[in-house]
């Protein structure tokens, strides 16, 4: 994982507490919890919903509660002119992770309420269509988000990784985005060049 941010005892420490701030012990279990899951999660799930006035309040809501918890904060406070790239190296990082999880949860996209696993082509149609069509939305109608920007890039990214043989179909749903600072954000899929885990694209 490529880091752009300048080496010394300070970013090791600073790194130190991002990483014990994201990670947590869970009560009998050897991996660890991950917080920066949350954020997909809730854009997943309010982005599921019909995403009226009334998702997109709660959802903006939890997100903020999110990111402003103290912990988080006084980390990207404390890196200074970083704190950008290392907010983006987690959540390019958490967006993988996540939309991972997704693919290979048994449960994720049951059919016939829960009753049928979806087939391999219909997950990955389904995971395509809730990132370039709800979450993504979702996030570019949350004006007064100020991580949106960097979600909506870091799904997309995700995305193109987890799907690579399905490049052209991402491009056709996200050419269909309505927001015109959305479409934006999202480069070009024939220049399209893999990043490295957690790779975000901040000043580059």
């Amino acid at each position: 994982m490529e880091d752009p941010r300048e080496a010394g005892p300070e970013k090791e420490l600073i790194d130190e507490r991002m990483e014990a701030f994201r990670f947590f012990e869970l009560s009998g279990k050897r991996e660890k919890g991950d917080r920066f899951l949350q954020p997909w999660l809730y854009c997943h799930v309010f982005a599921a919903g019909t995403r009226g006035r009334s998702e997109r309040k709660r959802a903006s809501k939890e997100l903020k509660r999110f990111f402003s918890q103290k912990d988080l904060t006084e980390v990207l406070q404390d890196a200074g002119d970083e704190s950008q790239a290392l907010l983006e190296l987690h959540l390019f990082d958490s967006a993988a992770k996540y939309l991972t999880i997704c693919r290979d949860d048994d449960g994720f996209g049951r059919k016939l309420f829960g009753l049928m696993r979806m087939k391999a082509k219909e997950k990955e149609n389904k995971i395509i269509s809730d990132v370039y069509l709800a979450m993504i939305p979702l996030l570019a109608a949350l004006s007064d988000l100020p991580q949106g920007p960097a979600m909506i890039r870091a799904l997309d990214q995700a995305c193109r990784k987890l799907y690579p043989q399905r490049l052209a179909d991402m491009e056709v749903a996200a050419e269909s985005l309505k927001d015109d600072t959305a479409r934006a954000l999202i480069p070009p899929f024939d220049a399209y060049e893999p990043q490295e885990d957690g790779e975000s694209t901040h000043e580059r």
